[in-house]
């Protein structure tokens, strides 16, 4: 009899459990929501979404299609909080770059929208991101200033062979 007494209480704890996430469940907002881009610039499933630097969700794939010449990389993002979020449907989307050797993640920049909340499953508007160069762009370019300046050095030590003015020094 305890036995039985005992299995009816677990039961009954279980199931009003059960009822309590049913009736009142974990708030929580979730939103799936599209962009496209021209170059989807390195951007792989799994990457954050930020807003005003707040990571608030993924990025669920990136896909390309070359065929749509409106739409030739499409990213799916899945925006997830403990909270209600409204994002405006007029909000612009950016690939950025966490820094030289970081990853990239997209950007949900909402300062300038104002428009109704965007749909589950609806398009934000993307904004390609200014061409940047890539870090051997970069250590090239840096290896020619260093260049430079050592010239520029060098030359500043030695006299001129024409017997003309150091270059820092002025004509008179």
């Amino acid at each position: 009899m305890l036995r039985k007494s005992i299995l009816v209480l677990i039961i009954l704890v279980g199931l009003a459990t059960i009822a309590t996430l049913f009736i009142n469940p974990l708030r929580y907002s979730r939103q799936d929501i599209k962009t496209c881009f021209d170059d989807a610039g390195g951007l792989q499933a799994g990457a954050s979404i930020r807003i005003a630097g707040v990571d608030v969700g993924s990025v669920r794939s990136v896909r390309a299609d070359p065929q749509n010449k409106n739409c030739p990389a499409e990213i799916e993002m899945a925006v997830s909080t403990t909270y209600e979020i409204r994002i405006p449907k007029d909000s612009i989307t950016r690939i950025e770059t966490e820094g030289i050797l970081s990853g990239v993640y997209l950007s949900i920049d909402t300062t300038h929208a104002s428009g109704a909340p965007i749909e589950n499953y609806g398009y934000l508007k993307g904004e390609s991101r200014k061409p940047t160069l890539s870090l051997e762009e970069q250590l090239k370019a840096a290896d020619f200033l260093i260049g430079l300046i050592q010239q520029t050095r060098e030359a500043g030590t030695r006299a001129p062979e024409d017997g003309g003015p150091l270059p820092h020094q002025p004509v008179r």
